[in-house]
């Protein structure tokens, strides 16, 4: 499947298989946008909230997501859940198509485009309970993103991410504190040390 998607895509895309148990990567075309390779691990915390997300709005996949890189490449990621008869959450395919030339050309490629401009949701006391978790998971997911969810093993990188999801509220929300800490595998005694910090920086 990967390898069919990959020769329909092209070189400018990347198609990558994660196994859901471990986050390893399965499959990967050779000329990769982001230079992985074959047993590189992603976080399962990062899966699973990804599946979370497709559970929430009754669907398997995520289509059309768009991200810069650091590079100031424009990346339009979607992603599809292979769950078992039971429902179970096996594989993750995670397509990245570089579109960066495309920009200038958009009108006459728009199939490419079919996204919803993001909207910089935030949190306020108009949201009903029912959607601040739907809220709470967009947001993160977005976040990591676009922080490169593969180089967040440092502070600084960590820390960037939390002040942004510290700048958009996110933590007003109780439920936020354990999903931000799988997300970013740290522990709750260190989030709330980090957040200090940022309080204080912000004072």
């Amino acid at each position: 499947m990967c390898q069919f998607f990959s020769e329909i895509l092209g070189p400018t895309s990347e198609v990558l298989l994660h196994d859901a148990k471990n986050g390893a990567i399965e499959w990967i075309n050779e000329e990769s946008i982001s230079h992985r390779k074959i047993g590189d691990i992603n976080a399962t915390s990062i899966l699973k909230l990804l599946n979370s997300k497709c559970e929430n709005n009754n669907t398997n996949r995520i289509i059309g997501v768009l991200n810069t890189s650091e590079t100031n490449t424009l990346i339009r990621t979607s992603n599809l859940m292979i769950r078992d008869d039971d429902g179970k959450l096996q594989y993750v395919i995670c397509i990245n198509q570089d579109i960066t030339a495309l920009a200038n050309i958009q009108p006459f490629i728009q199939h490419m485009f079919s996204v919803k401009e993001k909207k910089n949701i935030e949190f306020s006391d108009n949201n009903d309970n029912a959607d601040i978790e739907e809220i709470m998971t967009s947001i993160i997911l977005e976040e990591v993103k676009h922080a490169d969810v593969y180089k967040l093993e440092s502070k600084s990188a960590k820390m960037a991410v939390l002040i942004r999801l510290y700048n958009r509220g996110v933590f007003k929300v109780k439920q936020a504190i354990p999903k931000v800490c799988e997300v970013l595998d740290i522990a709750q005694p260190t989030l709330y040390k980090y957040l200090k910090q940022i309080e204080k920086e912000e004072e």
